[in-house]
């Protein structure tokens, strides 16, 4: 419950923009979280985080990342101050063992541009509606909290047109298995993103869902899912 509490339970109001997003831990507590911290000037920091394994270790971590960056946007930080801060403190914090990937970026709705790094989190999912393409990014940098004072990469960027689909989804989804073992993959998102990809984001993000576990046939969820559109 204390989880569950600060996902966010409404999805923010930004012009020209239809944002939706879920998290399903994989057992009582899960390592997956996400955010979407308005700013000014139409602007959204959006944050997909999944530290290492699932239960109640890794739901602290999930929720530490998700607090620090709300603390650093209080603070007055940037996209690249709020990520190195976060790496430098999870890197103090964790197990030599453990790790979070993190996805952070800003989304600007006038410009239609998203600014990010991404720690280990991946692939990401751009859709470009006028095509039908599908565009898989990778990571950028390695997961945080393996090790404090990374040099700082300047952050990736990408551009939105009518109908394109940002998509961050934890490897939870792409790795979902059948009886046979058969992991869901790049192919099965590809699959559901083309046949609803005109429909309101929070109908997609749970034909996604739906179809996971159809495809799951019954078979134990193995990893947290997150999905933010």
């Amino acid at each position: 419950e204390i989880q569950m509490a600060i996902v966010p339970s409404r999805m923010p109001d930004l012009p020209g923009y239809d944002i939706a997003g879920l998290v399903r831990p994989a057992e009582q507590t899960g390592g997956d979280a996400f955010d979407l911290v308005p700013l000014e000037q139409e602007r959204l920091m959006l944050l997909v985080g999944d530290a290492t394994g699932h239960g109640v270790g890794p739901a602290l971590s999930a929720t530490q990342v998700r607090s620090m960056l709300r603390v650093a946007l209080r603070l007055g930080a940037g996209l690249d101050e709020a990520f190195e801060h976060i790496n430098d403190q999870l890197a103090q914090d964790l197990a030599d063992h453990r790790f979070v990937t993190v996805f952070l970026g800003e989304l600007d709705a006038r410009a239609h541009a998203v600014r990010y790094h991404s720690g280990g989190q991946g692939p990401l999912l751009l859709f470009h509606a006028a095509s039908g393409q599908f565009e898989w990014r990778g990571a950028t940098t390695m997961p945080l909290g393996l090790f404090a004072g990374l040099p700082p990469k300047p952050p990736q960027s990408l551009e939105l047109a009518p109908g394109d689909i940002l998509g961050l989804m934890t490897d939870g989804v792409f790795e979902y298995q059948d009886p046979a073992g058969t992991e869901f993959g790049i192919a099965g998102v590809e699959e559901i993103v083309r046949r609803h990809h005109a429909a309101p984001m929070a109908e997609l993000c749970q034909a996604l869902l739906d179809r996971l576990r159809e495809f799951g046939q019954g078979r134990p969820q193995g990893d947290d899912i997150t999905i933010v559109l």
